[in-house]
């Protein structure tokens, strides 16, 4: 969420209020845009998951001053331009999970990988820039992912609010009181993201194999994941078959489904390399 401050040259002091409760509407209503805008991937063929994935990353962008989303919005019947910001967006995610640096030189890397947004910056972008901010980059992914994006991603909140809107409309047409704000739109948006976040172990977890002759540990397999999403890992398992000496499977057990997401990017087979393993 934003804020913003003002001051005077006689004043001495400012006022912050200590009991403002940011609601479900009030955080719908703040990020209209950004669903707009993952409405839009989602129309021109994007799935539900590299959406998300793609919009956090914008605003994130947009936090830093990168205004990938305003430009989103300018062209957003378009979608050659939609579609290629996508790609640049997919582009800096796929540098931001991969293990090592981008094998393009830096001086191509802006024009060849994502020539779109990184015309969008006060700065020339590209791929190296982002790897060597993939921490921040990471930051602000799961924070957009987990603390805002189970109620904004949210259909079922989003038609709510629509047919409120709606209502208060008619109301307002008619000279009428507004009608009273469903619960779930007025409670404190913290409490949706808690309840909304909720999900069973086997929606939040990915089943591992190893290479065979290369077995890695729990301690390697949580260390892999938390030095690329930070502390992601509620729990690792590894296990044996019964004719097995070493670990040949294991289970990684994610603390929120959104890290699942990212790791996965909406696929259902993905290759990690864990120690040259």
């Amino acid at each position: 969420m934003a804020s913003s401050s003002s001051s005077a040259s006689s004043s001495s002091f400012f006022y912050t209020p200590v009991n403002f409760v940011i609601s479900v509407r009030d955080l719908l209503l703040f990020h209209k845009a950004d669903r707009a805008a993952y409405d839009r991937l989602v129309t021109l063929g994007t799935s539900p998951t590299v959406a998300r994935n793609v919009v956090a990353l914008l605003m994130w962008l947009e936090n830093t001053g990168i205004d990938a989303l305003a430009h989103l919005r300018l062209h957003a019947s378009n979608p050659a331009v939609v579609l290629r910001l996508v790609a640049d967006a997919e582009a800096i995610l796929n540098c931001v999970r991969s293990d090592g640096p981008p094998r393009q030189p830096p001086a191509l890397g802006a024009l060849g990988a994502i020539p779109l947004i990184a015309t969008l910056g006060s700065h020339p972008l590209d791929l190296h820039f982002f790897h060597r901010h993939r921490d921040a980059a990471v930051q602000g992914l799961t924070y957009h992912l987990i603390r805002i994006g189970p109620v904004i991603f949210h259909d079922g909140l989003q038609a709510t609010l629509a047919s409120y809107d709606a209502a208060e409309a008619e109301a307002r047409r008619r000279n009428l009181s507004p009608p009273p704000l469903p619960p779930e739109l007025a409670r404190p948006y913290m409490d949706a993201v808690a309840e909304l976040s909720t999900a069973a172990e086997d929606e939040r977890s990915i089943f591992i194999t190893f290479s065979r002759g290369y077995p890695l540990s729990q301690g390697d397999i949580e260390e892999y994941f938390s030095s690329k999403w930070g502390k992601c890992v509620e729990k690792v398992t590894v296990a044996r078959s019964a004719s097995a000496v070493a670990p040949v499977y294991g289970k990684v057990v994610f603390k929120n489904v959104a890290y699942l997401g990212l790791v996965l990017n909406g696929m259902d087979l993905v290759k990690f390399t864990i120690k040259g393993k």
